[in-house]
């Protein structure tokens, strides 16, 4: 069954309307378009359309430029119910038949799907994606921050030496080598790199009163290296990044975001859930030496006493609260463990603090 509709026809080739006859044939799968000077038939199969209410616009593939617009409802619920029958439309005419509140709807809806998985999806998919990279990658990372930066400071090499034979003596479960370096500085810092760089500054080990809070700033950074935290939060900003830059058609944007995390590794901010963890594998570490695990407590401790006069750089980037302290203390009264004495290891932390 045929039907006939009344139409504007555009050739493309001057801006002038013309009427048009329209003829819908279905069984013959064509439309046949009538005017003053000439017929013209359309294979549906060559149409393209969108539908805006009872106004339906239809391009031809054939005739470049040239452009049907019909307003009549029949033919446009007909037409689309058709080309819907024939699976002829697409994802963006079924969204224009949709009306402007649902419209609104989706949009807001997958804004809000957007937003949950920058925050709450992206972040362990990053993370779960760093092991896929190889631990030269890390090292790589690392290199390119560490030579730089003991090129342009200060370092004890005196004190790094028994640093480094201070750590020999402890178990810090490390999968790949560590090494250890004092720099002079007034800062109360200390970081680890991801090749296995650990930087402790000379203000925080002149801070220090005892071995064992040496041993737990060790462990604690030396988890960070295990746990290859530093690589984690680097894929979890990239990630985070390469959603906005879709968003703002920003890519070329990534190098720089990797330029910024390896020129700040030395003040990197962890998430919570990291340094968490580092806390914890950090006075495990203390606990399989055989050492006193209030140690790690007493670290916390010494940190924030300094904020009666500033703000430790060691606190700004790794956080400590009152919350974690109290989890450390729960952990140690709750876990059964033994304290030994290790001579060589207190000699050698007198020796580090001596100048």
């Amino acid at each position: 069954m045929s039907l006939k509709v009344e139409g504007t026809y555009f050739d493309g080739q001057s801006s002038a309307a013309r009427f048009a006859l329209v003829t819908m044939e279905e069984q013959s799968d064509m439309l046949v378009l009538q005017s003053i000077e000439h017929e013209q038939k359309w294979q549906i199969k060559d149409l393209e359309f969108e539908r805006y209410g009872s106004v339906v616009e239809l391009r031809n593939k054939r005739y470049s430029g040239a452009i049907l617009k019909v307003d009549n409802d029949d033919f446009a619920d007909r037409f689309y119910k058709y080309m819907k029958q024939h699976k002829r439309v697409d994802i963006h005419a079924r969204l224009l038949q949709l009306g402007y509140k649902k419209l609104v709807a989706i949009s807001v809806g997958l804004m809000a799907l957007i937003v949950v998985a920058y925050f709450y999806l992206l972040p362990p998919l990053a993370e779960r994606a760093v092991g896929l990279l190889p631990d030269s990658f890390d090292d790589t990372l690392g290199d390119m921050f560490t030579e730089n930066f003991l090129e342009k400071n200060d370092i004890d090499h005196r004190r790094s030496e028994y640093l480094t034979l201070f750590a020999r003596e402890l178990n810090l479960q490390n999968n790949k080598p560590l090494k250890f370096a004092v720099v002079k500085s007034k800062e109360m810092n200390a970081f680890a790199a991801p090749n296995g760089q650990i930087v402790v500054y000379s203000a925080l080990v002149d801070s220090l009163r005892s071995a064992e809070e040496l041993a737990a700033l060790l462990g604690h950074e030396a988890s960070h290296v295990n746990q290859r935290h530093s690589v984690k939060m680097l894929s979890r900003n990239l990630a985070g990044y390469m959603v906005i830059s879709l968003l703002i058609s920003d890519v070329n944007g990534i190098m720089t975001v990797i330029a910024d995390n390896v020129h700040q590794l030395n003040s990197l901010s962890y998430s919570r859930k990291f340094e968490e963890e580092a806390d914890y594998l950090g006075l495990k570490i203390l606990m399989d030496n055989g050492l006193d695990p209030q140690g790690m407590v007493r670290l916390f401790e010494r940190l924030e006493a300094q904020e009666k006069f500033s703000i430790p750089q060691l606190l700004s980037t790794h956080p400590l609260t009152a919350e974690r302290k109290k989890k450390m203390q729960d952990i140690i009264d709750s876990t059964p463990h033994h304290i030994s004495s290790n001579t060589r290891l207190y000699s050698l932390f007198r020796k580090l603090k001596n100048r």
